[in-house]
């Protein structure tokens, strides 16, 4: 294999090496604050030959983000020109490729580089990471910026092997199969689907869209900014800055009822009713529809159009158990089966196996994954016990259900910062959380998710195989940014 240190001619060789692993929202935003901040030994890894990450990848009709853009953006890299409040996917993508050429990080990209392992070296004190073409690159730091939305959840379903259709995932969208005439079943009604399903349906000789379970569903109330507005976003950039904190704000306080305070919370589940009652008229269709869960303990969709789609001559809902797949259509536990040339998993993602198929060990040997087994435990969610100089960046427990997930993700490059500088200053090599502070971080933040919605008692796709919450912030994101505002010193051995 082909040994590498992560040293160029343009890199400062005084500072620490340091590997960024991924190139999307996570680790394009540290990468620029590490040159901001002085730092120019590192090296971002991605696999595939773009960066953008969840935005590069899902292409599907409709994709687009559930948080408004103004928000939905770096604080240190506003953007005045968003053609809607909420952006669709291509200009998200174009915007951070317009970071990336901006701040210049062209020549710290490794593409199409799949890296297999991560291996800290006790003897030399360092990481050796290994990519999937045989190169090892030896660096003091690593920062894990992949994140959970990135391996499809596609469920296993008798007979799928014998279809003899069509058969794709949301996020692996296949525009080469064309759509018109064709009989559609799409399974699973996460966010994704409930984005595409009103793009389809008009184009779709027949659309069969087999839900699990309800979600409970919002207005998006979705517009196009005007001339005027963006002209003013540039000029006056006060009122932009006004503007994304009003979101920020509003966020919050919509967070208090998905959260689950018991007056706000039944006070949004009666508006997401009401928006269903006014949208759906047919009793049966809407029973359907109807959630018998607590609202915010699975995550809340919004949609301006899905209802309507669902109402559509062709379209039809159904809630019977999927038994199999036959070589021409799907089978019902009520001995129905649903013809169709065209399946499309609308099923989202998996999110509770982190940083898998990667490899990491860490200075006792032991594998993350299999460390974790089921339990993603860390501290902040950012370092592991055990990984010395190993940061995750939108790891275990810092996904949110209310706000912007870019905030968290600025939380954690700030607090990565910090402990660079502490690292520089106290002329120490390397940090290590102590795994008593981890444990009780940990379940504080299980007992905290226990007594709001999240534990409730519905089947989401935020519980991990044992039952807990490995997934979702247990709160506000204020009390996140407390706990990260400094480098917490006395939660790390030190050396």
């Amino acid at each position: 294999m082909k040994k590498t240190n992560i040293t160029e001619s343009h890199i400062d060789k005084m500072g620490p090496r340091i590997a960024i692993i991924g190139a999307g929202f996570s680790g394009i935003g540290m990468a620029i604050r590490l040159k901001e901040s002085g730092y120019r030994n590192f090296t971002i890894f991605e696999r595939s030959d773009n960066v953008g990450g969840t935005w590069r990848d899902n292409t599907y009709p409709g994709c687009a983000c559930d948080v408004a853009s103004h928000l939905y953006s770096f604080s240190f890299e506003k953007k005045s020109d968003w053609t809607s409040v909420f952006s669709d996917a291509g200009e998200i993508y174009q915007y951070l490729l317009s970071c990336v050429e901006k701040f210049k990080l062209e020549n710290h990209l490794k593409l199409n580089t799949t890296v297999s392992e991560m291996r800290f070296d006790s003897s030399a004190n360092e990481w050796a990471v290994s990519t999937a073409s045989g190169e090892i690159f030896h660096v003091d730091m690593i920062i894990n910026g992949t994140g959970p939305l990135n391996k499809p959840n596609i469920p296993k379903i008798p007979g799928i092997e014998n279809f003899t259709g069509k058969v794709f995932h949301s996020s692996k969208w296949d525009h080469e199969h064309q759509l018109d005439g064709r009989n559609v079943a799409c399974i699973g009604t996460g966010a994704s689907a409930i984005q595409f399903i009103p793009e389809i349906v008009n184009r779709v000789e027949s659309l069969k869209v087999f839900q699990r379970t309800p979600t409970w569903l919002v207005p998006r109330f979705n517009r196009h900014y005007s001339y005027l507005t963006k002209w003013i976003f540039k000029n006056v950039p006060v009122v932009r800055n006004l503007y994304r904190l009003f979101l920020y704000w509003r966020n919050e306080y919509y967070g208090i009822a998905i959260i689950g305070y018991p007056f706000f919370n039944n006070l949004l589940q009666k508006a997401s009713k009401l928006y269903l009652r006014t949208k759906v008229k047919d009793p049966k269709l809407r029973k359907k529809l109807t959630p018998s869960y607590q609202i915010g303990c699975k995550r809340i969709n919004i949609s301006d159009d899905y209802y309507e789609s669902l109402q559509r001559p062709n379209s039809d809902l159904v809630t019977e158990p999927i038994l199999s797949i036959s070589s021409t259509g799907v089978m019902t536990t009520d001995g129905k089966k649903h013809e169709c040339d065209t399946i499309i998993f609308g099923t989202g993602f998996v999110t509770t196996k982190y940083l898998q198929p990667m490899k990491i060990y860490g200075s006792q040997g032991k594998e993350l994954t299999e460390q974790w087994a089921g339990s993603a435990e860390s501290y902040l969610g950012i370092s592991v016990a055990g990984f010395p100089n190993y940061f995750l960046l939108l790891g275990p427990n810092t996904g949110l259900g209310h706000n912007s997930v870019v905030f968290m993700i600025e939380a954690q490059i700030e607090y990565v910062i910090k402990a660079l500088r502490y690292l520089k200053k106290s002329k120490k090599s390397f940090i290590d959380v102590k795994l008593e502070r981890q444990v009780t971080f940990c379940d504080s933040t299980q007992n905290k998710l226990e007594k709001f919605s999240w534990g409730s008692g519905c089947d989401s796709w935020y519980l991990s195989e044992n039952g807990k919450n490995y997934s979702i912030w247990p709160g506000f994101t204020p009390s996140y940014w407390w706990k990260t505002r400094k480098f917490d010193v006395a939660s790390y051995h030190v050396s």
